[in-house]
């Protein structure tokens, strides 16, 4: 349409534009300048030749020649003067042959106006004047002539060209209209075929509501009911005579639903909304014909045909549904509560297990250090082997406990596997010779020294499977066999035994929880039947694979094989020892790993002498660690509950304080946070909880509150020792500490929580980069802020508890020690503090990036 207009409109004025050209070629107005241009030369020829014809004596020639020379004059001037001469003006020919006329004539002038003596004297010299001017008088005509039949030609041009683009346009018009024609019966064919095709999904629709499953009621604006389908029928037990014509409300709307419908209803007849139109299922109560009310999903639309609105409902009775869901929500609810129920127990079990076993194992180490003849030794050693492997029995039910809740955790790091397995095979070379039973190892194929793994994982691993193995094996081998490939970064571990086997029966239940393949009440070998259970799931969080393969009287062979990256050395290269927790198990270590600690040279520090306090409401448990202290030439201070304890933490500096947890009076969790966020000798002291909570969601808690490490009841004393080796390495070393603005750096082993960075990189991966130059920009614009002049010390508390989590997510603990203390500081208007830890701040920064950026 509108290409067919606009050609239309073009035809029509390029008619009118030719129409136009035609008139100006055909006016007079042009004709008329070329008659001047022609008469021009004709009335200087007859000028000419009045000067030929003059008589000097006959005084009627002589006016002639005057009567010629003034028509010329005349002439001449109108070319001077006239507008339609303006084109020929700007002729260079014209204006020059013009001008040199204008000139003639000006010298001319006063010869025909000096009387008849004068002109019959000057009579030769005019002819010869005339003659010279006749050229100048041609070239006058010749170039106006010329110019306009140059003009008559660009105009005939323009017409030719006017017309072909008419002729265009019109074929344009024309193929446009043919076009539209076109169009407009495609359309109408179109037409009758949409017509046609609503007419079946007409019949279709009515089919389809017919048949649905859903009930379909059909009412127009005031509520009448229109259509109703089978579905409808079924579910509210009306007829469709019955239903057709009748209202909504009297059918289907429960009684005390009834008003507000009819509100709703009046509300749309006056065009305000309706809240329930295309909002989706909306749940709803409706009654039957019976009177029983019962539940319904309700999905409404609307439509509006020739003005008229109707409003189309779907429903479907949602009774056998919302009884399965409130089955689903009981049994779920159950479920819930018997999860709750085994999280408590453990909690309370692994406390009240724990505790008792504390004073134990802790008066029995005590014991084996006090003269003891033979027998007695064997006692003691008897009940620390018993003590020792109910300890074991406990870790496992708390290690299955947290597999399955979905909290186990990996800590990946560089490790030197062959000195590992040699390590975990020296920890149970004692119990393998009690059995009579050697120990071996084999590497197969390329050594590879340091792998990327959890160590504590591995070693966990290989403790069960070759603690399984010594189990059921008597005077025998047991081989360790570490298989690599340069092709793959798999790495195989096969643990092969002489022992009695395992039968096929048993085998398809060799990995599932408390199975034991000796069961009789005369079994030779102990255990909860838990450890390989234990291998499965930990296999499984290292993307590895377990099986085993037996013949029964001949042994068994078990393999697990776990991908292993290769990895750089580390800086200090060393087995994973005491301050490296290993896997995820309590932090007094897993399942023999005190005897791994025993092979594995631990860091020599000088820590005698220290101030501890001791926080502890059990007077067993105080007993056993403060002889374990004393033995080592530390001066003790006890608390009998949390108050106590934070009382004297306020009144001595301590160099460290191990905090009991369940206690009367203040929990050692309240007494932890009043200690930190008190201004004593102690808010800064070590703080290590000795408590027999140590399921990984209770340890996360307590670094929280503010404790730096846990030691999990029992107690074992060179669990104890290396805590204290870790947290007071430095405190009686006879140095000057450096001044907060000292360069040197500090260590970076004391800045950084290794295994907490390592769990960040595994977690995020790809977007640690990102991550640590986002930290690095956020701490250095908080650093520079802090380092203005602030006064706000609400405002400086709040920046900083931000950044202290940030901090403590990438391991940094000085760092965030540090921002903690400022917060704190701040919040209890402690200038000083915040002044003073402000200023080491710059330095320590630096040296926590640069140790972050070297990992």
């Amino acid at each position: 349409m509108v290409i067919a207009a606009v050609s239309f409109l073009l035809v029509v004025f390029q008619t009118f534009d030719v129409v136009r050209k035609v008139q100006q070629l055909r006016g007079a107005y042009s004709e008329n300048v070329q008659w001047s241009l022609s008469q021009a030369e004709v009335e200087f020829l007859t000028y000419r030749n009045s000067i030929h014809q003059a008589n000097p004596d006959d005084a009627e020639s002589l006016k002639l020649v005057r009567q010629n020379f003034n028509i010329f004059y005349s002439r001449i001037d109108v070319f001077q003067e006239a507008p339609s001469f303006d084109d020929l003006r700007g002729l260079e020919d014209f204006d020059i042959s013009l001008t040199v006329i204008r000139d003639f004539l000006s010298r001319t002038v006063p010869v025909i106006d000096g009387g008849d003596a004068t002109l019959a004297a000057g009579l030769t010299d005019l002819d010869q004047r005339a003659a010279d001017l006749a050229p100048q008088v041609r070239r006058l005509a010749s170039s106006g002539l010329m110019l306009y039949a140059e003009k008559r030609k660009t105009q005939r041009n323009q017409i030719s060209s006017t017309l072909m683009i008419l002729a265009a346009t019109s074929t344009l018009l024309m193929g446009t209209l043919l076009l539209l024609a076109y169009y407009y019966n495609t359309l109408n064919r179109r037409s009758d075929e949409r017509r046609r095709q609503v007419l079946e999904a007409s019949q279709r629709t009515r089919a389809v509501i017919s048949t649905a499953l859903d009930a379909v009621i059909v009412s127009d604006d005031h509520g009448v009911i229109e259509e109703f389908n089978n579905a409808a029928v079924e579910i509210f037990g009306y007829t469709r005579e019955e239903a057709i014509g009748c209202d909504v409300a009297d059918l289907i709307v429960p009684d005390h639903f009834r008003d507000a419908h009819e509100q709703s209803m009046d509300r749309i007849r006056k065009g305000g909304p309706f809240h329930v139109v295309n909002k989706g299922r909306v749940r709803l109560d409706a009654k039957r014909s019976n009177g029983e009310l019962f539940p319904i999903e309700l999905a409404l639309q609307k439509s509006e045909v020739n003005g008229r609105r109707f409003y189309i409902a779907f429903m479907r009775d949602i009774s056998y549904r919302i009884r399965s869901e409130q089955d689903l929500i009981e049994a779920r609810d159950q479920a819930l509560a018997g999860e709750k129920a085994k999280s408590r127990f453990l909690a309370v079990m692994s406390h009240e297990i724990r505790t008792p076993l504390n004073g134990l194992l802790g008066n029995l180490s005590l014991m084996q250090e006090t003269p003891l003849n033979q027998s007695q030794k064997t006692y003691v050693e008897n009940m620390a082997t018993s003590g020792k492997l109910l300890m074991d029995h406990i870790n496992d039910v708390l290690d299955i406990a947290r597999f399955e809740a979905g909290k186990p955790i990996l800590r990946k790091r560089p490790t030197d596997l062959k000195n590992l397995v040699k390590a975990v095979l020296a920890s149970l070379e004692d119990q393998a010779n009690s059995r009579g039973n050697q120990l071996n190892t084999v590497w197969i194929g390329p050594q590879r020294e340091w792998l990327q793994t959890d160590p504590g994982r591995i070693q966990q691993i290989l403790i069960n499977i070759v603690s399984n193995a010594i189990k059921f094996t008597k005077d025998g081998d047991i081989t360790v066999e570490i298989h690599t490939d340069p092709a793959s970064d798999m790495v195989e571990f096969r643990v092969v035994d002489t022992g009695m086997g395992i039968s096929d029966e048993d085998m398809q239940h060799v990995f599932d929880d408390f199975v034991t393949s000796d069961s009789a009440y005369n079994r030779e070998a102990g255990g909860t039947g838990l450890g390989l259970g234990i291998v499965k799931r930990i296999t499984a969080i290292l993307n590895g694979e377990v099986g085993a393969e037996s013949v029964l009287e001949q042994g068994s062979t078990f393999w697990i094989r776990i991908p292993m990256e290769d990895a750089e050395a580390p800086p200090a290269a060393q087995a994973p020892g005491p301050d490296q927790p290993d896997g995820d198990r309590a932090p007094s270590g897993g399942k023999h790993a005190e005897d791994i600690r025993t092979i594995i040279p631990e860091e020599q520090t000088n820590t005698s002498g220290l101030d501890i306090l001791v926080v502890e409401d059990n007077e067993i448990n105080r007993s056993v660690v403060r002889e374990m202290l004393k033995r080592d030439g530390h001066k003790i201070e006890e608390a009998y509950n949390g108050q106590f304890g934070v009382e004297k933490a306020a009144e001595k500096a301590f160099d460290l304080i191990l905090m009991d947890i369940s206690m009367p009076v203040l929990d050692g969790r309240q007494a932890t946070r009043n200690i930190r966020a008190g201004d004593g000798p102690s808010s800064d002291t070590p703080i290590v909880a000795l408590t027999a909570h140590v399921l990984p969601e209770n340890v996360a808690e307590f670094l929280q509150d503010g404790m730096q490490d846990v030691l999990a009841k029992p107690l074992m004393r060179q669990d104890l020792e290396r805590i204290i080796r870790t947290y007071t390495k430095n405190t009686h070393q006879d140095v000057t500490p450096p001044s907060p603005k000292s360069h040197a750096p500090v260590p970076a082993r004391q800045l950084i929580n290794r295994d907490t960075n390592a769990a960040l990189r595994e977690s995020v991966e790809d977007a640690y980069p990102v991550l640590l130059t986002q930290l690095t920009e956020e701490l250095t614009e908080l650093v520079e802020w802090l380092q203005g002049e602030v006064q706000d010390l609400s405002e400086i508390a709040d920046r900083c508890h931000k950044f202290a989590s940030s901090a403590a997510l990438f391991g940094a603990e000085q760092l965030r020690q540090a921002l903690v203390d400022i917060e704190l500081a701040g919040k209890n208007g402690d200038c000083a503090t915040v002044a003073l830890r402000r200023e080491i701040l710059p330095v320590l920064l630096r040296d926590t990036l640069d140790a972050l950026n070297k990992i």
